[in-house]
């Protein structure tokens, strides 16, 4: 395990700066736009490219591609895989480019299918931006195929990274509009436009390091029904299609639950499942990104042992890193939500329903995150119904709570059963996985679960006590608001860095697997930094 630390640490630090520069980019939007009307329109329009993004692309073509394309790569070297690329690089792009004509044409019943209760006018906005951001659809999923691929060569660093330039672009044309002091009606049409230009530097910013591995990046038709790799990945990709379907039928319904409780919930959940997307990016996707390729590679070799000892070194990083992310992200929820969003159009009754909402939310962050280290395994050894199922009845529980209470609850609700179906996926995938890959048995598993469950009560509270004794000496009422974010930040920062330590130290001395490694990543970061530096 860590190994697997080891191996996700570059990742992590590449997802890390991704995702940070995303709250920035949400944190400009929230001032530019607050958590009306017009931020209901843009989440809904952007929604809907990410909702077929994710089906389609980096949902089920990465889960298909990628064990494919590994197999490949180990059987028949660089030339075979970058010929099988440039055959589901020409069909991705035929299927996606006409799934965007469509979207464009038809944007309008789109977004009359997602919403539920808007009047005309919000309908006919939120169409105009689905029009411009459209086109995200094409551009992510040729990137996800060559994301996928830069996986395959172990250039896990370089892959995430794309991501990163999407969102310097979007702070970028963020920071104009804020300083052009425009019209809010205005701001988010520019806004939709900076979008998609983050799309096209995401997508093509992985191009160059393909190339200098030999890769051509043009697409070939010539083979495209009678290659077995295709063929392979066409039968893995329709069960692959129907699970992460599953998912979007989860976004879909709470969007209609969400967008039928008036001007404002769509926005909260959506500002509160980006501030829970970083643990699970910096965390989650990378643990699963390393767990995903090594899988593949055991796959191939037929040693179902080997890639359940895989599996479990990713699911012990997995309770190691994302277990403190929730307990602290619960505790801190507001003053986080307070400094990332609040100012400008977004006030102080926003925060107080993104914060709760967030909580919610991070609920499911150690079930949401483990699933991802899951479901890979059964896709490399052709079982992708298992991950279908367990899919399948998260849907069902999802729509069922949320529909008995969304009424009652409003947004936090809608995220609490985002939650509770993250938790009946991952015990779906845990029982599936002894009984058709190996036993995933660690030694001392019930030791390493009682130092997690000691270690975060320690952590938990430390917090509640060092934040309460900082909020007593920070007056914000008599503060100007820019220092009072100032201190705020500081505080914050304080806090977290000492309940890191105290978190890591404690689990180094129980001997949990991989906490050596945590507590020292810190000091390792800043000593590669400060090397390259010099």
């Amino acid at each position: 395990m860590p190994e697997t630390l080891r191996s996700s640490g570059a990742v992590s630090a590449a997802i890390a700066l991704s995702r940070v520069l995303g709250l920035v980019r949400m944190s400009i939007f929230s001032r530019l736009l607050g958590a009306g009307a017009l931020a209901d329109a843009y989440a809904v329009a952007f929604r809907l490219p990410n909702l077929l993004r994710d089906l389609l692309a980096e949902g089920a073509l990465s889960s298909a591609f990628i064990p494919t394309y590994t197999d490949v790569l180990a059987r028949g070297g660089p030339a075979a895989a970058f010929a099988l690329a440039a055959l589901v690089v020409a069909l991705a792009a035929i299927v996606t480019g006409a799934l965007t004509l469509l979207g464009i044409l038809f944007a309008e019943p789109l977004v009359l299918a997602i919403t539920d209760g808007w009047s005309p006018a919000k309908v006919a906005q939120t169409a105009a931006l689905a029009r411009i951001m459209m086109p995200i659809l094409a551009l992510v999923s040729l990137g996800a195929v060559w994301m996928g691929m830069l996986n395959a060569h172990k250039a896990y660093a370089r892959a995430a990274l794309a991501p990163a330039l999407f969102n310097l672009v979007s702070i970028a044309v963020g920071v104009a509009l804020w300083f052009a002091g425009l019209a809010a009606e205005v701001a988010v049409t520019l806004w939709s436009v900076g979008t998609l230009l983050g799309g096209v530097a995401q997508a093509l910013s992985q191009i160059p390091p393909l190339w200098r591995l030999g890769y051509r990046p043009w697409p070939r038709l010539r083979g495209i029904t009678t290659d077995p790799g295709v063929r392979r990945i066409l039968r893995l990709i329709l069960p692959a299609i129907a699970g992460v379907a599953a998912v979007q039928i989860n976004v879909f319904i709470n969007t209609r639950f969400a967008a039928g409780l008036g001007d404002g919930p769509v926005a909260h959940l959506e500002y509160a499942f980006r501030v829970f997307f970083l643990p699970i990016g910096v965390f989650g996707v990378a643990l699963a990104t390393i767990t995903t390729t090594r899988v593949s590679e055991e796959a191939a070799r037929g040693d179902r042992a080997a890639l359940a000892t895989r599996t479990g070194e990713g699911v012990s990083a997995g309770l190691l890193l994302t277990s403190a992310s929730a307990v602290g992200l619960i505790l801190l929820a507001e003053p986080v939500v307070r400094l990332l969003y609040q100012g400008g159009r977004f006030g102080a009754a926003d925060t107080v329903v993104v914060a709760a909402t967030l909580q919610a939310y991070m609920v499911g962050l150690v079930p949401y995150s483990l699933v991802k280290i899951l479901a890979p395994a059964f896709y490399a050894i052709d079982r992708p119904r298992v991950p279908l199922l367990a899919s399948l009845l998260a849907v069902a529980v999802n729509i069922t709570f949320n529909a008995l209470t969304h009424r009652s609850l409003g947004a936090p609700g809608l995220a609490l059963g985002t939650a509770l179906a993250a938790f009946v996926n991952l015990l779906v995938l845990r029982l599936a996985f002894g009984r058709l890959i190996a036993p995933l048995q660690r030694d001392g598993v019930a030791r390493q679960i009682a130092a997690l469950a000691l270690a975060n009560a320690v952590m938990g509270a430390f917090i509640i006590a060092a934040w309460a004794g900082l909020a007593r000496l920070l007056d914000r009422a008599a503060l100007p608001r820019a220092l009072a974010a100032s201190l705020d930040a500081a505080a914050l920062a304080i806090v977290i860095v000492t309940a890191f330590a105290i978190y890591a130290a404690l689990l180094r001395a129980l001997r949990y697997p991989g906490a050596a490694e945590l507590l020292a990543a810190p000091r390792r970061i800043v000593k590669r930094l400060t090397g390259r530096a010099g």
